[in-house]
């Protein structure tokens, strides 16, 4: 079956931010374009917030932090107030509403809708359920809808207990109506199982057949880092340009290292490149930085140490940074002396490059390569994830990260044995920082971890797996029937 001149549509609450879904967006769209021969003018885009792109239409009704959302995370497990129903149905008959215009005027054949199984875009996943049994009461069998499970109240404990209210939309999250569902790790699958049983056991064996796929999230390596003498003593990374090599300065950080009396030669730089959300566990991060400084001194040896947080605040609806910039303080309390500052980069890190009244705005993805310029070393004590994208984009970058080994690295990732120096249950230990140590101190140590790390990811993890994935699976969902 020939799916080049497909329409396609892509619904989500954002699109290209520095979001994890929305990586993944884009990488699924470059990888339709290049690998798939599919058109980019006939990809469109419906969200609450875009960056500029061409066809792509927003609403606010799409926004996970819009006040309908809020209401539904604030209530999900707590005892439901008399309008919250009604405030569901009758934002989702606007989504519905909206995604039936939408769908008419483009045409579109295939609707991909990103993480409705989330609590986050629940109105949204409400809304679209709705739109398909209004479609398929009318014995339309056209567009086909597929489902990219990112995430789902079944991973989160906050979720665990739904109210009644909740409880009756449920089924939306995502419906069972499905034509197709992408998952991200293997243990989305059993759950995406025991939804089938729950709601349509009757078909469950064929959808996860031939409806059903894992694509893990991919990261491409964007320089020339083949062509390099991994023994040197010089430690490798991905070259800055005029841009961005006055990021250390816009940020703040050279500014910081000065005034302290140290230069760019005694610093140590750590990453942290991601959202600033509780289960990414950012102040294990922080005890990572102020242990690493006393490694340091024990040699007698003066480190300024720079913990860079690189992703934006205020998802999740949690004070999180507030918590961290609190937890840091009392850190430094206890060592009066310590030169371990924390950074965040939110105010000159956006999904794109741009200059605003003079203002040099940096893109969330080129940070790690920037960052392992300045050999800096990458943080990941995460607690949950559903894949790890973040993760992937400093290996990517060259870098060598410290991890934490959550359910999914541990189901997912680490079978394909990358080298990361890790931790269990977000506990920090004197290994882990002898391994930093030795790590940061050695550039021929450092230089062949990443080069091992670089091959495992080209090989094993690159944007062509999206496509050898997701082409069969639209072709199943228009031939193959599931009775």
């Amino acid at each position: 079956m020939e799916i080049s001149h497909f329409n396609i549509g892509i619904l989500h609450s954002l699109i290209g931010k520095n979001d994890g879904v929305s990586i993944v967006i884009d990488q699924t769209v470059r990888s339709m374009v290049d690998d798939m021969n599919m058109e980019l003018g006939n990809i469109f885009f419906l969200a609450a917030h875009s960056s500029p792109r061409f066809n792509a239409e927003t609403d606010e009704v799409f926004w996970h932090k819009n006040e309908a959302h809020k209401a539904v995370i604030r209530f999900f497990s707590q005892q439901a107030p008399d309008w919250l129903d009604s405030i569901i149905h009758e934002n989702a008959l606007r989504v519905k509403n909206i995604i039936t215009d939408f769908v008419r005027r483009h045409s579109i054949d295939l609707l991909i809708a990103h993480n409705i199984s989330h609590p986050y875009n629940f109105i949204t996943a409400v809304g679209l359920g709705y739109y398909f049994e209004e479609i398929r009461k009318e014995g339309l069998v056209w567009p086909k809808i597929l489902v990219w499970w990112h995430d789902s109240y079944f991973e989160r404990e906050q979720f665990s207990n739904p109210n009644q209210v909740i409880r009756k939309y449920l089924k939306y999250l995502p419906g069972t109506y499905v034509d197709g569902i992408v998952f991200i790790n293997k243990a989305q699958v059993e759950l995406g199982r025991r939804l089938f049983k729950k709601y349509n056991d009757h078909v469950e064996d064929t959808f996860f057949n031939d409806r059903a796929v894992l694509i893990p999230n991919t990261c491409s390596i964007n320089w020339d880092w083949r062509h390099h003498d991994w023994n040197s003593k010089k430690i490798i990374s991905p070259p800055i340009d005029n841009y961005n090599e006055s990021f250390l300065k816009d940020a703040g950080i050279t500014e910081i290292i000065n005034s302290s009396g140290f230069s760019l030669d005694d610093t140590v730089f750590l990453l942290q490149h991601t959202r600033i959300v509780p289960r990414k566990k950012i102040e294990i991060a922080i005890d990572f930085a102020f242990e690493l400084e006393k490694r340091f001194l024990k040699d007698q040896r003066e480190k300024c140490i720079i913990l860079l947080v690189s992703g934006h605040s205020g998802d999740e609806q949690f004070k999180y940074k507030e918590f961290l910039t609190d937890y840091f303080l009392i850190k430094k309390e206890a060592y009066p002396r310590s030169n371990v500052f924390l950074v965040f980069g939110e105010n000159r890190i956006l999904s794109h490059r741009d200059i605003i009244v003079d203002k040099k705005y940096y893109n969330f993805y080129e940070i790690p390569s920037v960052m392992a310029s300045y050999s800096s070393v990458g943080t990941y004590f995460s607690e949950v994830e559903g894949f790890g994208n973040n993760l992937l984009e400093m290996i990517s970058a060259g870098m060598p990260v410290f991890i934490n080994r959550y359910d999914v690295y541990k189901s997912d990732i680490e079978p394909y044995g990358f080298d990361l120096p890790c931790i269990d249950d977000a506990m920090l230990n004197t290994g882990l920082i002898e391994k930093a140590y030795a790590i940061i101190n050695d550039p021929v140590l450092r230089n062949r971890m990443v080069k091992h790390n670089l091959e495992i990811l080209d090989s094993k993890l690159g944007h062509r797996i999206i496509a050898e994935k997701l082409e069969p699976l639209i072709k199943n969902m228009f031939t193959k029937s599931l009775r």
